[in-house]
């Protein structure tokens, strides 16, 4: 008997051995499972496709928003550098802002609905207001935000631009104009407790009148104090030096406008409040003081 080559069988043709899909193999592949798989990896494929999109657009407007105005503001005359601040000062506005600013990593293991310094940044300088439309930008800018600055970068902006309320009408941004308008001197000189006066004013409810309620002022300044206490931000002694200050908050002690310096640093004339107006420390609603080691 003849032997059969191999890749023979008797009375038929070889098999084959093109490209095509039998038979069995279309049918499972056409089952539901594989096709309920196909149609995932083509979801996965879009949703990154999407991601990757939103991620390419937000790094263009920031570059174009943030990043730009940070470029530009450093050059500006009333730029305060974050090293010339004394460390409480940003710490003030941390603990109310962004208490995990500093070791609560990146913005991706945050939660979404808190308030951030990244997020603030963005929806103050891109105007979002509080609609879905306008979270969901910032919450997809604030991440690529943090990529292309460091935090030192992001808190030195942020404290230059922070919204701290309104004064004779005119809204007020940054520290530099905050210190010079409510406590007549400049941001680097501020005390601990003037630091917690300003940092209170963002407390919810912002008050965005301070001359209008002084006393609420004064009580705030104290809350972020105790808040600086409890997050070793300040220690006891400093605790105690700072909520025994006087409040120096005086909105108005300067009659000039807040967007560019003093064009007449000689004049020496200024508007004060009256004296039935000024806030006068009441020692019996003073906080008791925290005992020190």
């Amino acid at each position: 008997m003849a032997r059969v080559p191999r890749g023979k069988r008797l009375g038929g043709k070889p098999p084959r051995r093109g490209g095509r899909l039998t038979r069995d193999q279309w049918q499972r592949t056409r089952s539901p499972g594989s096709r309920q798989a196909l149609a995932l990896v083509a979801v996965g494929f879009l949703v990154i496709g999407i991601v990757a999109g939103f991620a390419m657009a937000a790094d263009r407007q920031l570059r174009g928003g943030v990043l730009e105005q940070r470029r530009d503001a450093i050059r500006r005359p009333d730029w305060v550098a974050l090293d010339s601040l004394p460390p409480y000062l940003p710490d003030a506005f941390m603990v109310v802002v962004d208490p995990e600013y500093e070791d609560g990593g990146t913005l991706r293991a945050r939660d979404e609905r808190e308030t951030t310094i990244p997020r603030e940044l963005v929806r103050q300088i891109h105007r979002l207001d509080g609609g879905v439309i306008s979270d969901a930008r910032a919450l997809v800018m604030a991440p690529v935000l943090e990529q292309r600055a460091t935090k030192s970068q992001l808190l030195e902006l942020y404290l230059n631009r922070v919204h701290l309320g309104s004064i004779r009408g005119e809204p007020l941004h940054g520290i530099y104009y905050a210190a010079e308008e409510y406590l007549g001197k400049s941001a680097p000189d501020l005390t601990l407790g003037e630091a917690a006066t300003l940092a209170g004013l963002l407390l919810e409810p912002r008050i965005e009148h301070p001359a209008d309620r002084p006393g609420a002022v004064g009580v705030r300044r104290n809350e972020v104090l105790r808040a600086m206490l409890e997050a070793g931000k300040i220690d006891a002694a400093g605790y105690n030096e700072a909520v025994a200050e006087r409040l120096a908050f005086q909105p108005g002690l300067a009659d000039r406008p807040m967007t560019r310096r003093f064009p007449t640093p000689d004049d020496t004339v200024t508007i004060r409040l009256p004296p039935e107006y000024r806030p006068v420390p009441d020692s019996a609603a003073a906080p008791d003081p925290v005992a020190t080691n």
